[in-house]
């Protein structure tokens, strides 16, 4: 895949405001070429894309659920686990049809959710990945707002803070 692909990407991210860095984790076996793209502080969501063969690119989310979020979930009986992760999921297909989602952990007991959006290089568009990255960051705050919503106890302080914290 030519690196002017990569370079266009890079260039469009940074011109909406994204810090752009070079992936520090290795990369997958099909990928070329990585770059992390993160919203500006105070709330800092990192997004990968990622150039794989065949003149593809994905971009990317992981979201890991907090130790504490896991233990909350495993908490509830079965049937409220499932029916949590479901409704979930159906909210996020809501935001991004089009994104190919990962429940790691599966309905029972769901740990970390990955949401992942493909294109063909040769066609790809700078509003596009624009709005998608603004998908994903949506994407990032939906599975932290049921969280909240769903163990409010564990988020309600009694002198709210100046920054917020979302994971």
């Amino acid at each position: 895949m030519s690196s002017s692909i990569r370079e266009k990407i890079v260039g469009w991210l940074t011109s909406a405001g994204y810090i752009v860095a070079p992936l520090q984790t290795r990369l997958p076996p099909a990928a070329e070429w990585g770059v992390a793209a993160m919203t500006p502080p105070p709330v800092q969501v990192k997004l990968r894309v990622l150039g794989l063969k065949g003149d593809l690119v994905v971009l990317g989310l992981g979201v890991n659920f907090s130790d504490t979020h896991k233990q909350l979930i495993s908490n509830l009986p079965l049937n409220k686990r499932v029916e949590f992760t479901s409704e979930l999921v159906g909210k996020l297909l809501a935001i991004c049809p089009y994104c190919r989602l990962a429940v790691q952990g599966g309905l029972q007991n769901p740990t970390a959710i990955a949401a992942e959006i493909l294109y063909y290089a040769d066609s790809i568009e700078k509003q596009r990945l624009i709005d998608d990255a603004a998908r994903l960051v949506n994407i990032f705050m939906l599975i932290n707002a049921e969280l909240w919503r769903r163990f409010p106890e564990h988020h309600v302080r009694e002198k709210p803070s100046e920054a917020t914290s979302f994971m």
